[in-house]
């Protein structure tokens, strides 16, 4: 009787194992996860060409509140989002992305903003100071926040046996 229940243990914790995500489920959570990081960065991009390219006002405050929107979504997408497996790795990674990305949006681009839609005869050195400053910050962080990101799906890539493209 106890090699039976003995026997039945193995053969059922040999299924559970078994259960866990595959290399193509990998594949595919990595896929939609850059995708979705793909969409952040030409979201961003479209909103700093608003500023870069002379648009008006109103479209940059647009671009500026779409981009927020669309980190806010995807942020809650990924919260929702259930783990991939015991270490969730990549998910966590892009939560990470996400939420860095969010704080410059909130932090450095909201002050860019203000600056940029100031009036031209009130701008001071200052303004165009901090705004070199500004841009240097969003660089650094978002570099930081990328690098990370990019470790994090080499390490998801390595667990699951895949490679990157």
């Amino acid at each position: 009787m106890k090699k039976l229940f003995l026997f039945i243990g193995i053969v059922f914790a040999g299924t559970m194992i078994a259960c866990g995500p595959t290399t193509d489920d990998a594949i595919k959570h990595n896929d939609g996860i850059v995708a979705d990081q793909k969409k952040l960065l030409e979201m961003e991009n479209d909103f700093v060409n608003t500023i870069v390219d002379g648009d008006e006002i109103a479209d940059i405050k647009k671009a500026y509140k779409e981009y927020n929107a669309f980190i806010e979504e995807t942020l809650k997408k990924y919260e929702d989002m259930d783990e991939f497996d015991s270490n969730d790795t990549f998910r966590k990674a892009m939560l990470d992305l996400l939420k860095e990305f969010q704080d410059v949006a909130n932090n450095e681009y909201k002050e860019m903003v203000d600056i940029y839609t100031m009036d031209a005869e009130d701008l001071t050195e200052d303004d165009f100071t901090r705004w070199e400053e500004l841009a240097q910050i969003v660089e650094d962080k978002e570099g930081k926040a990328n690098d990370s990101f990019l470790d994090k799906q080499k390490e998801f890539a390595k667990e699951y046996n895949f490679t990157l493209e």
